[in-house]
């Protein structure tokens, strides 16, 4: 049992895409299969909402999105071309005699890779990251800890969810013996968000204003906020009805959890078995008038987490918890092995020795088309930090909507905040539009960028740069711009720190812009963007932002 002390438990990870933290309760079967013996943590959060990010760093065995290089979804910044598997928790779980499965989503682009199986995979079952949840290609196959396996792939139809239960039933009555890690990645309630047939119309009519839903005055929140306007009539007549089809794609998921509890129950494993449900990040449904993931906001990196052991007793606990990477310090210290990673397992909450676990969970997101941003919560407050030098302070304790910032009117508590997240982020280009130069006019500016040790090198990676200016290693752009125009530049800046994961140093890419404008005694005005570079996915972004900060500075 858990709190013995004992080691080599099995354990199984049941992981949901874009589930949110409130939506815990609608999986009823479960929720009434587990109660007798679930901790469910009030306070979890992911450090990153976003799916590729977040997993890499639970896969990892609990280290931080800067350490692993996953940075978001898509290359050079994230996918699973940059993760880096030859050393993670599924390769020292089965090199310690566990039995492991994957069966799921693996990470954002996975068929870069082809039909390969990741090391440490004893079953191994991939399923395409989007499409239809009922005509799917599945890479099945196997792997060794020391090295990967070569897939096969077949094109399934069988709806995903349930023969995600079917493999990990199948996964069970096949290693009686060995210690499992079982690890089910859902595709629900991820858009296109597919019920099972039966489901189909159970939440027919469902609406959701919850929250700070279509917020009308977000003057408090940064630009690029203030910039989105209020949700229309037919937007959110269209959010109700995907909202539904999203609680509607959880009831087979429900099916196939309650399904796997029973299974190991018959197998004589059940009492031996940790189980958890969580899932890799939220989604924001209208508040703040926001439609996405990937942002600060509760409803993005607040998530479900119950834990569930024959001997924990039952209850809610406010322990802050990071979840991808206290989860896998958890794992690893179930099985007995070194601790490893930025985690800390918190096994001692969910046997009663602690209320408390973490004293400040620190966030952060490098979203393509926005501003890069990090914060951190602790038991009363949410401090966040954007690109832009705005800041965002919440007290959550008496505004859980986070409806009004209060940063101005807590200087000594933002001041403390700042200091201790200076110390926790993760490098990041800052800006994404340069100020703006003029033709003939010496011009210098050094490109923001902070987080990581500090000391950094950087490089133009894409784009053309202004005629007349340069780009040195010291991420200054300096010269005398001969030409009016617009350029948009991915800048490239790596420090000297190495990753106690990997061995690289911090990095990111950004796109940014710069605007080279007539001389102010000249009666030219400025052209209409002209982009004039080699593309990549956020450049044609990058330019609306341009549009909406260049605007805000005006005004200001």
């Amino acid at each position: 049992m858990m709190c013995s002390g004992e080691v080599g438990l099995s354990l199984v990870v049941l992981l949901l895409d874009d589930m949110r933290y409130d939506q815990l309760e609608l999986l009823t079967m479960s929720n009434a299969r587990l109660a007798e013996h679930a901790v469910v943590f009030d306070r979890a959060y992911v450090t990153i909402p976003m799916c590729c990010p977040e997993r890499a760093s639970f896969l990892s065995g609990g280290f931080l999105p800067q350490s692993t290089g996953v940075l978001t979804n898509e290359a050079p910044r994230g996918g699973a071309t940059v993760f880096d598997d030859t050393d993670t928790l599924a390769t020292r779980l089965q090199a310690d005699g566990y039995a492991t499965a994957m069966f799921g989503k693996y990470l954002n682009e996975y068929s870069a890779l082809g039909p390969y199986v990741p090391p440490g995979w004893t079953e191994y079952v991939a399923v395409d990251e989007s499409g239809p949840y009922d005509d799917y290609t599945a890479t099945s196959g196997s792997s060794t800890p020391e090295a990967p396996g070569v897939g096969v792939d077949t094109q399934e139809t069988t709806y995903v969810t349930y023969w995600q239960g079917l493999l990990s039933e199948a996964f069970v009555e096949d290693h009686p013996q060995d210690p499992l890690f079982l690890y089910v990645s859902f595709r629900a309630p991820h858009e296109p968000h597919e019920p099972a047939p039966e489901d189909r119309g159970a939440f027919a009519g469902f609406s959701y204003r919850g929250g700070a839903f279509n917020e009308a005055d977000v003057s408090d929140k940064p630009a690029w906020v203030q910039a989105t306007p209020p949700l229309s009539d037919d937007q959110i007549t269209g959010l109700d009805q995907s909202n539904a089809g999203r609680l509607e794609s959880l009831l087979s998921v429900d099916r196939v959890i309650a399904g796997l509890v029973d299974r190991l129950e018959a197998e004589g494993r059940l009492d031996q078995t940790v189980i958890v449900i969580t899932s890799d990040n939220g989604q924001q449904w209208g508040e703040h008038r926001l439609l996405n993931k990937g942002v600060p906001y509760e409803e993005s990196v607040h998530v479900p987490l119950l834990v569930w052991s024959g001997d924990l007793a039952p209850r809610h606990t406010d322990a802050l918890v990071a979840t991808n990477l206290d989860l896998a310090a958890t794992a690893t210290d179930l099985a007995g092995l070194p601790a490893r990673g930025d985690g800390q397992s918190f096994r001692d909450v969910l046997c009663g020795d602690s209320e408390s676990h973490r004293d400040v969970v620190p966030l952060q997101g490098w979203p393509a088309g926005e501003p890069a941003w990090a914060g951190l919560v602790t038991p009363q407050w949410k401090y966040v930090e954007t690109g832009t030098d705005e800041i965002e302070l919440y007290d959550l304790v008496n505004d859980p909507t986070e409806a009004s910032s209060v940063a101005s009117a807590q200087a000594a508590v933002v001041a403390e905040l700042a200091g201790r997240l200076a110390e926790l982020r993760g490098l990041a280009i800052t800006e994404t539009l340069l100020p703006d130069a003029e033709v003939g006019a010496p011009y210098s500016h050094a490109v923001a960028a902070a987080g990581g040790s500090g000391n950094y090198v950087w490089s133009r990676k894409n784009g053309a740069l202004p005629p007349g200016l340069s780009f040195s290693e010291a991420g200054v752009l300096s010269g005398k711009p001969s030409k009016v125009g617009t350029s948009s530049l991915t800048l490239r800046v790596e420090d000297d720190s190495v990753s106690a994961y990997d061995g690289r140093p911090q990095s990111d890419e950004r796109h940014v812009l710069v605007n080279v404008v007539a001389r102010s005694e000249d009666s030219a005005t400025t052209p209409e963007p002209d982009c004039g570079c080699e593309g990549g996915a956020g450049a044609g972004v990058a330019v609306v932002w341009a549009a909406v900060w260049r605007r805000r500075r005006r005004s200001a």
